[in-house]
């Protein structure tokens, strides 16, 4: 699923800067493909659990397979 990309969002490039309940969106050539909470982190393994809000899912991202962007409230 895909979705426009918010307009005030700043690229995460650690994930240790995040914590939980920080509305994020995952994107694969800038388009949006989940958006929603941080519920977990594993920064080491370069991973991110959240719950994703278009499918109402956890999801597990990889910063192999998605750019992630911190959404502002």
């Amino acid at each position: 699923m895909t979705a426009i990309a918010t307009p005030s969002t700043a690229r995460v490039l650690d994930l240790g800067a995040l914590s939980t309940g920080t509305v994020v969106e995952a994107r694969r050539k800038n388009e949006v493909h989940y958006r929603g909470c941080v519920e977990d982190t594993a920064p080491g393994l370069g991973v991110v659990w959240i719950r994703d809000d278009m499918a109402g899912h956890r999801a597990i991202l990889h910063l192999d397979e998605y750019s992630i962007w911190h959404v502002a409230a």
